[in-house]
């Protein structure tokens, strides 16, 4: 997309945030409006968009380079997400709560949506993004993340079952979410080179097309600046590690590794996504930090609608 119809896209989803805002404030919508759209995202609109990307994808040589800079990007965010909150005094739940959040990112539920929105009709770009959000943020989130979070939260008392049937378990839950399902069935049919049938690609594609504007709509009527009360410093921390420090890293990695064009840059505004709602729920789950969690997760998502439009312009402007 040339640089200079990047801005209205964007004015047009961040207008809806605002439009999502308004309706909280006016209390127009239920309280639950938030979970019920963010449910029919989950398990209709975004499955519905992620078999019409990967049915439709070619996978190219630079998508496992765009893979690494992401994932050493998580990494390194982790690292520094602790480092700070310990380098503040914060207790070790406070600094699993900022490794995580400052790690894993909103590839799925904001990053599909917005790549797709200012990459419009790119398949290498669509395809990168889904396989980036399976492997960093559904992969390595479920088993690394649950598995760091444990670790740096509190003892919990009660007498964990085996590894073996916890591990089954997750791997059928997971194996249960339609997201999954749309990902497996996706990549059968990108594999076999099958086409998805006339009748259902229709629906399917105009079902899917929805997910920006619901997304986008979604995120503004969940924001709860009630949360952003106190741990200035951590958050602010957070906030720069999250949205500066982990696209930096993730553009650093690609440049060494001579990697340029549309995948490249899908995988550093993936990098550059605020935090996983995901992951704020392991967070708490696990016992760490949970208002920390959730307030990084409010920061990092206000911020994005600033840093986001920098990102784009400065890929523009480096020529990646």
């Amino acid at each position: 997309m040339p640089a200079g119809e990047v801005l209205p896209v964007l004015l047009s989803l961040f207008a809806l945030v605002a439009v999502g805002l308004l309706l909280r404030a006016t209390g127009t919508l239920p309280a639950n409006a938030p979970e019920v759209l963010a449910r029919v995202i989950v398990q209709v609109t975004m499955p519905a968009l992620i078999v019409v990307i990967l049915a439709d994808a070619r996978f190219e040589p630079a998508l496992l380079p765009a893979l690494a800079a992401t994932t050493t990007a998580l990494l390194v965010a982790m690292l520094l997400g602790v480092v700070l909150l310990r380098a503040l005094g914060a207790s070790r739940p406070a600094q699993g709560a900022a490794g995580i959040v400052a790690s894993f990112s909103n590839t799925a539920f904001l990053g599909i949506p917005f790549i797709t929105a200012v990459l419009p009709g790119s398949r290498p770009a669509a395809t990168t993004a889904v396989i980036i959000d399976i492997v960093d943020t559904t992969i390595l989130l479920l088993t690394l993340g649950v598995a760091f979070a444990g670790a740096m939260a509190r003892p919990r008392l009660p007498v964990r079952p085996p590894l073996g049937p916890r591990v089954a378990l997750a791997t059928l839950r997971l194996l249960r979410q339609p997201m999954i399902v749309a990902v497996l069935v996706g990549l059968v049919l990108a594999l076999t080179d099958l086409d998805v049938p006339a009748k259902l690609s229709g629906p399917l594609t105009q079902v899917g097309q929805t997910t920006p504007v619901l997304a986008f709509l979604t995120i503004g009527l969940g924001l709860d600046l009630g949360s952003l009360r106190g741990q200035t410093l951590a958050l602010a921390g957070i906030a720069v590690i999250k949205l500066a420090v982990a696209p930096v890293v993730a553009a650093l990695v690609l440049l060494a590794l001579g990697v340029r064009g549309e995948v490249a840059q899908t995988a550093v505004l993936q990098a550059a996504m605020p935090t996983a709602m995901v992951s704020v729920m392991i967070a708490a789950n696990a016992g760490c930090d949970a208002k920390l969690a959730t307030a990084a997760s409010v920061v990092t998502t206000i911020l994005a609608l600033a840093t986001l439009p920098l990102t784009v312009m400065a890929l523009r402007a480096l020529g990646l």
